[in-house]
């Protein structure tokens, strides 16, 4: 009799504890997380996921109320302090450059192998026949050694993969930790931002490679030199923003026959280097 007692009471407790949940308690603790919507012409678009401690997961869904989840809009994701992952349904085919700013621990993505648009490599987004990288997860592949101090240094090596193309605006968005990029040789536009405040200590532009967007390099303090090759056609406005260790560019092309935008070359804070900066043209 006590033993029925007993298993009654913690029955009783369980239910109230349940019943005392809000809706949004019980929805994260299930994998719904609260996410917001708009529905327009038949696709839905996620236009914002709550930044709670208790979701290390988001998922978009197939669908939102039997409408195809299309597009994850603009700041969406953005500022989420836990998130790990980010797992994409079969539906989506537009992702805003802006859709994850700033959300530092994501980890990994995950596309379901059916969408037709976008897919995941190693965690990875990039459009489906891979002439686009589109975002790195930015605690993505980090690694943790011992500097001479006894200190933890993080550290992050990438290749991006033969035949990709274009890597997107704000791809590598903030990846502090981002110190070594392998670019392929098909490789022929970086888009604005795609390397803003990484940790890059050096940059190979592959022979053919044809533009460098806005702010793309901005604030990678380590960078020492790099060379532009002859192919590079356009450099737009503030490309080498405040790459303060960035003394010698050396251009193999002609100044005559590229589009270089406003202050486009190395500059500190702002400022031009001055007398430390050393642009070496080989066809003036």
């Amino acid at each position: 009799m006590k033993r029925i007692i007993t298993v009654l009471l913690l029955v009783s407790v369980l239910c109230f504890s349940l019943a005392s949940c809000g809706s949004s308690d019980l929805d994260f603790l299930s994998g719904n997380t609260d996410m917001t919507y708009e529905i327009s012409d038949g696709e839905a678009t996620v236009t914002a996921v709550p930044n709670k401690s208790i979701v290390t997961e988001i998922v978009i869904p197939d669908e939102y109320e039997g409408t195809p989840v299309t597009e994850i809009a603009e700041f969406a994701c953005v500022n989420l302090e836990y998130v790990t992952k980010v797992t994409i349904g079969k539906n989506v085919k537009e992702i805003s450059d802006w859709a994850f700013g700033n959300s530092k621990k994501i980890a990994a993505f995950e596309v379901d192998e059916e969408n037709p648009y976008i897919c995941d490599v190693d965690g990875v987004i990039y459009t489906k026949d891979m002439e686009a990288i589109l975002f790195y997860p930015p605690a993505g592949g980090v690694r943790v050694e011992k500097d001479e101090n006894g200190n933890d240094v993080k550290s992050i090596s990438y290749t991006i993969p033969e035949g990709v193309e274009i890597i997107r605006s704000k791809a590598f968005y903030k990846c502090a930790d981002l110190t070594e990029i392998t670019l392929p040789s098909t490789l022929r536009v970086i888009e604005e931002k795609a390397f803003f405040r990484c940790n890059l200590k050096s940059v190979i532009l592959p022979d053919g490679f044809e533009a460098i967007g806005k702010d793309a390099f901005a604030f990678n303090a380590e960078i020492e030199n790099i060379t532009i090759p002859a192919s590079v056609k356009q450099i737009d406005e503030y490309a080498f923003f405040s790459c303060t260790s960035l003394l010698e560019v050396n251009m193999q092309g002609s100044e005559s026959e590229m589009t270089l935008g406003k202050k486009w070359y190395p500059t500190r804070n702002g400022a031009e280097i001055g007398e430390a900066l050393v642009i070496n043209w080989e066809n003036k």
